[in-house]
């Protein structure tokens, strides 16, 4: 074996090590996961950006990879992944990790196989459509959509953003509501 592929093959093995704990120790006390791996809901931007570093599922390579959206306080952390993902998107609010969307890698695993997963482990989705499947527990929403992006949301942190957004509807958004309301 080379060098390159010894490499490989030991991240390859913590990247599995570090799935298959993730995964029991949420299923052991029936809460939905709140990340991934090392990476989870409610991090500092600091703490995620050296869990991404020391996490072999993750090719974070440093600062270059962040940067700021449009609003107060909210930071993007963008990175590939290793095997099972294709690119992985984190996102902050007031330096707490609120939303991790990690882009499968469709040559590595497929829709049915991470619904048949999950379904294994958390039950029936709370919600299901052509586009995604969601899971619930008042904290976390997972959810897997379409084609193949598994997502952890913090569930109050993303109502406070939504709340805070509202925006007065115009008449014609109104009178549509109500048309639609009275049908």
């Amino acid at each position: 074996m080379t060098v390159g592929s010894n490499f490989f093959c030991r991240k390859l093995f913590a990247c599995l090590v570090v799935l298959t704990l993730a995964w029991t120790v949420a299923a052991a006390d029936g809460a939905l996961p709140g990340g991934y791996g090392s990476v989870v809901l409610g991090m500092s931007v600091d703490t995620a950006k050296n869990a991404l570093q020391e996490d072999p599922a993750y090719g974070y390579r440093g600062d270059r990879d962040v940067s700021l959206l449009p609003g107060e306080n909210r930071v993007l952390i963008s990175t590939t992944g290793v095997l099972f993902f294709d690119e992985c998107w984190f996102q902050f609010d007031k330096d707490r990790l609120y939303i991790i969307t990690l882009n499968l890698n469709p040559q590595q695993v497929d829709y049915a196989s991470v619904f048949k997963s999950l379904c294994n482990k958390y039950g029936q989705p709370d919600s299901l459509s052509p586009k995604k499947s969601e899971w619930r527990d008042g904290s976390v929403i997972m959810s897997l959509e379409r084609p193949l992006t598994l997502k952890y949301t913090d569930e109050r942190v993303f109502q406070e953003l939504q709340e805070s957004s509202n925006v007065e509807l115009t008449k014609e958004e109104k009178t549509r509501q109500s048309f639609l309301e009275s049908l």
